[in-house]
């Protein structure tokens, strides 16, 4: 007779891409997600796969909860100088709630594991490209809207703000004051005035 799921898969989901956040990837054991998530190894593994698929469905998970409204604010058709001021506030109002402290699950993963596992590399760098995208849309549909000078250089400026987002959950994981990541965020955009 087979096993009757005595979990919600969803929820389990949710549970073991907080330890992966809070973890990373190497850093999370088997034990670790079955602590966390009161599920069976067994269990896991029936239902997710191995240890790597189930970072792959927390990844997506991730995408979905945390990442989706920044794409939202990204995607605007005509996304300009306000959805881009809207973005960093966005990831500043973040950085004060109690899971900005974990940095993101994104950019960690990048540091740990981007670039040795092309599946976890592909979808990190999907995110990634998506985020650097959209930022150099936004100030492109700015010179266009003159809402910066016509010789302005949107790639340099798209470059070092994507950077300045790469940078602001790594200050937070690493304790970063919220008041000091909004000054940094402020100081950024400065460069947009």
């Amino acid at each position: 007779m087979p096993r009757i799921r005595e979990f919600c898969p969803s929820e389990t989901l949710d549970k073991a891409m907080r330890v992966f956040w809070a973890k990373g990837y190497f850093g999370t054991s088997i034990e670790d997600l079955v602590a966390a998530t009161g599920v069976s190894r067994y269990g896991l593994y029936s239902e997710f796969g191995d240890k790597k698929s189930l970072f792959l469905a927390a990844l997506e998970r991730y995408q979905a909860d945390v990442v989706r409204p920044l794409f939202e604010i990204i995607d605007q058709p005509g996304a300009s100088l306000p959805a881009l001021r809207a973005l960093f506030a966005l990831l500043s109002g973040l950085s004060r709630q109690p899971q900005g402290k974990l940095g993101c699950l994104v950019f960690n993963s990048v540091n740990e594991t981007g670039l040795h596992d092309d599946a976890t590399a592909g979808k990190i760098f999907e995110i990634r490209e998506h985020v650097a995208k959209g930022i150099l849309r936004m100030l492109n549909n700015a010179l266009t809207q003159h809402e910066l000078p016509a010789d302005f250089d949107v790639q340099r400026e798209a470059d070092f703000l994507f950077g300045i987002l790469h940078a602001l959950p790594m200050m937070a994981r690493a304790g970063a004051d919220p008041t000091t990541i909004e000054n940094v965020i402020a100081v950024a955009l400065s460069t947009l005035e």
